[in-house]
């Protein structure tokens, strides 16, 4: 079995088990040295969903060292064919492992995790000719695929925040102080400046 970390939509376990179905000992945890941020282009929100490849709502989230901060996320287990499968689902992402602390008992355990790549790494590494990589990301899309002029997508953005309201007021305040825009700002603040985003969740959202 292969143990796997989640920090965004897979926060929600119903949606967790939607996308490994046969997941097990599906958890909590807190990983210190990492926050998440929004500076990846979401590929499939314009292969799937219909977005502009020239909106700047593009990003999804990824996350990047930080010894100050520390995100709670999701944890679980899964077999080599499905993680497979979840690699697969995540190919523009960096995968590496993280240590993990349970969130109720403090049980120190590691996971591996999506994190920051960069787009040469990405194109000599994960796709080994144009040809892959044009059916992977060039055919819906031309320019960099980590930015920092892009923003969260405002219908991934609402999953994220259901997922992590699912889990309680103290995990969605931990999403919202933990995670930033691609231009540094906290999701908090960003949020705060564009109330109408809020119409996109049905979350209640504090600000502090």
């Amino acid at each position: 079995m292969i143990s796997v970390v989640g920090f965004g939509s897979l926060l929600s376990e119903v949606s967790a088990r939607e996308t490994v179905p046969a997941l097990e000992n599906y958890r909590l945890v807190r990983v210190p040295g990492y926050r998440r941020v929004f500076d990846k282009v979401g590929i499939v929100f314009i292969s799937r969903h219909g977005e502009s490849p020239d909106s700047l709502e593009l990003a999804s989230c990824s996350t990047e060292p930080d010894p100050a901060c520390e995100i709670v996320a999701a944890q679980f287990e899964c077999s080599e064919e499905d993680f497979l499968q979840l690699y697969e689902r995540e190919h523009r992402y960096r995968w590496v492992e993280v240590e993990t602390r349970h969130y109720l008992n403090g049980e120190v355990t590691v996971g591996r995790m999506c994190t920051g790549y960069a787009d040469l790494d990405y194109r000599l590494n994960k796709c080994v000719t144009e040809a892959e990589y044009h059916r992977r990301v060039g055919q819906y899309y031309q320019g960099p695929l980590w930015r920092k002029d892009i923003l969260p997508n405002p219908r991934y953005l609402g999953f994220c925040l259901q997922a992590a309201a699912s889990q309680g007021a103290d995990v969605l305040d931990n999403f919202l102080d933990s995670s930033f825009t691609a231009d540094g700002r906290s999701l908090r603040d960003y949020l705060a400046a564009r109330p109408e985003l809020m119409t996109e969740s049905p979350v209640s959202y504090s600000y502090r």
